[in-house]
């Protein structure tokens, strides 16, 4: 059973799906890259259109919700310390896996089985988080913890809504000015219709762009349905996988599954889980037009580091809760609190782990 309005949102989000897997993999796009080379090798390269698309998302959000779109669009959840601590250890996952929750699916979509080792790892981490939860997490975690209701900026200034992300560009602007580093006039020669040609096609995209165009597509998705997410419909899937291994009623009896995965109970296809799956065909169009689609095995020695990355990733974005996407990316754009305090947990979990795993070498920061 599938649960959307009409065929206007199904295609919509068919061909949102597809562009986010396009951008992800043609910009190489990945949250794990983008803080652990800074923090490693102060590379900004990813880092820049990470924060160019938060900074679209946020004004993108901002100004249709003022034309119209229901506030309850945006997903703010509580908070407390359960949100740094599942930051923390999500964070620690991805750099030990090897990518982010959207890294991963742009990967899996190039033919990488070590990531779709990851994705089938952090499907595992929410099964064994579901049996867990109703005896532990719910009342020794989230309970004691989560003890503050969900809160975002901007969707509490209703009509003045565009008001912070203004000013947030505005002072962005004037620094950048003061610093020199005003990139406007190379982000036009880049886009530039003259310079699009079927050899850049195959090329790998300016970051700054593709952030751009991340930050539109959220905004579209924003529309559609509401805050953009990877953990949340993953683990819907994984839902509908299990309850056709163990039957329904046993997801039915756990409260996890029953209540916080499928609200009210209604398991059934939505429409973020079609984005999901349609991300995924996206990074494979893109890889395969572009040369760079290959079915890669997994090195032996690898193999730790997919699957205890897999559910680590897969216990933080349940414990946080959500992964970078939801969390960082949409959440930063909506000036959500959850979203602030999850993003310095995981920034904290991939600074602990990028000095680990590079001991040896050393860091740059």
């Amino acid at each position: 059973m599938f649960e959307y309005n009409n065929i206007f949102s199904l295609v919509a989000t068919l061909l949102i799906g597809l562009g986010f897997g396009i951008l992800l993999q043609k910009g190489r796009f990945c949250f794990t890259s983008a803080l652990r080379d800074f923090i490693a090798f102060k590379d900004t390269r990813v880092l820049n259109g990470v924060i160019i698309g938060i900074v679209t998302m946020m004004l993108g959000t901002s100004l249709v919700y003022i034309f119209g779109v229901s506030s309850s669009n945006f997903w703010v959840s509580n908070y407390g310390l359960s949100n740094i601590i599942g930051g923390f250890v999500f964070g620690i996952g991805m750099v030990y896996g090897g990518g982010c929750a959207s890294g991963t699916l742009y990967r899996a979509g190039e033919g990488y089985i070590h990531y779709w080792l990851v994705l089938i790892s952090a499907c595992v981490g929410y099964i064994l988080f579901a049996a867990l939860f109703p005896g532990f997490f719910l009342p020794y975690f989230f309970v004691p913890l989560q003890i503050f209701d969900g809160y975002s900026l901007i969707a509490s200034l209703e009509l003045l809504a565009p008001v912070v992300p203004i000013v947030l560009i505005a002072t962005s602007i004037i620094y950048l000015r003061s610093k020199n580093k005003l990139i406007i006039n190379q982000t036009i020669q880049s886009i530039k219709i003259s310079n699009i040609s079927s050899e850049s096609l195959k090329a790998e995209w300016d970051t700054k762009l593709v952030g751009l165009g991340m930050g539109i597509l959220a905004t579209l998705w924003f529309v559609v349905w509401g805050t953009l997410s990877v953990t949340g419909p993953q683990a819907k899937w994984t839902g509908l996988i299990y309850s056709e291994i163990v039957g329904l009623e046993t997801l039915q009896q756990n409260v996890y599954w029953n209540n916080v995965v499928f609200p009210d109970g209604i398991f059934s296809i939505s429409l973020d889980m079609i984005l999901f799956v349609s991300l995924i065909l996206g990074a494979f169009i893109s890889a395969y037009l572009s040369g760079d689609f290959k079915i890669r095995v997994i090195k032996r020695s690898r193999i730790p580091n997919a699957v205890i990355g897999g559910l680590v990733m897969g216990f933080g974005s349940r414990m946080a809760p959500g992964c970078n996407i939801s969390n960082t990316f949409s959440g930063l754009a909506f000036l959500s609190v959850a979203g602030f305090i999850t993003s310095l947990g995981l920034l904290l979990g991939v600074y602990v782990t990028t000095h680990w795993m590079f001991r040896k070498s050393g860091c740059a920061i």
